[in-house]
């Protein structure tokens, strides 16, 4: 039996299905903006987002939308014209301890990176707009895009240092990368190589919210949460069911396009991970 990692019974439960056509119509709007499905702004469609002047663009686009939600939006460059945008949503106590949702905004060069990892993107954008909303935190929140993660996870090792070298007190990172794919309906969704507890967290989230999905354990290392528990942090990946054979048959191909987006499952994750961050930051 696995412990859970945080006492859940004074977290409220965020509404159900009724926020998913809101969760949807918003996702839609920003995946179709960094996708190229849409201009990003007037007289500009992003083919992908790797070359520098696109990820450029995808970077202010981001800062805008955080500002939009009531955050602050922050970069943290790195090397060579490489750059994390991220948000704080303090909690308002002295020295409490944060958790980091992230995602990573960069594609490979021949895709427009719609389910990777802009579904992962919106996940977070729209969890940030609905914790905002939220009263008497006890966490903070930082709201993080990656850079480089198509580099060998490049951005979220640095932000990761950061929080190391500034003695940041994290509670978890939870990494979320690819969730736009459900062939077989099942709403499913993996974690990757979970920290303690987590797991059954989750499975905790979905019962409160009353949702029925297969939540499964894979030794997955091929994302984000790597690079958080490299330096001890807890951390967790959220994706598809790419270890159980439900997962985009585009990813890393120029067919990972806005169309292949299946997006009731995509407000189903982004649902249950408005509900994990609302019920990890009133624990």
């Amino acid at each position: 039996m696995v412990v859970i990692a945080a006492c859940v019974h004074s977290a409220p439960s965020l509404p159900g299905p009724e926020l998913e056509p809101s969760i949807t119509a918003f996702q839609r709007t920003i995946l179709g903006a960094l996708s190229g499905e849409t201009e990003i702004r007037p007289g500009l469609k992003l083919a992908n987002r790797m070359d520098i002047a696109n990820k450029r663009e995808a970077r202010a686009y981001l800062a805008a939308q955080l500002t939009a939600i009531g955050l602050t939006a922050e970069r943290q460059p790195y090397g060579t014209d490489s750059e994390n945008v991220y948000a704080i949503l303090a909690c308002g106590k002295p020295g409490a301890e944060a958790v980091v949702f992230g995602a990573h905004y960069d594609s490979v060069r021949v895709a427009p990176g719609a389910n990777d990892d802009g579904t992962g993107v919106v996940a977070v954008l729209a969890t940030a707009r609905e914790l905002v909303k939220t009263k008497n935190r006890t966490r903070d929140l930082i709201f993080a895009f990656f850079d480089e993660e198509e580099r060998g996870l490049v951005g979220s090792r640095n932000f990761a240092q950061m929080l190391k070298d500034r003695n940041r007190a994290i509670h978890s990172v939870h990494t979320i990368d690819q969730v736009g794919w459900d062939e077989n309906a099942n709403r499913a969704i993996e974690l990757e190589i979970p920290y303690e507890g987590a797991v059954d967290f989750y499975k905790q989230a979905a019962a409160a919210l009353k949702m029925t999905m297969p939540i499964w354990e894979t030794p997955e290392t091929g994302s984000d949460h790597v690079s958080f528990r490299r330096l001890g942090y807890k951390a967790v990946g959220i994706t598809e069911e790419y270890r159980h054979k439900d997962t985009t048959p585009f990813i890393h191909k120029a067919g990972d396009t806005f169309a292949t987006i299946n997006w009731p499952y995509l407000a189903s994750t982004t649902r249950l991970m408005i509900q994990v961050m609302t019920m990890l930051t009133n624990s």
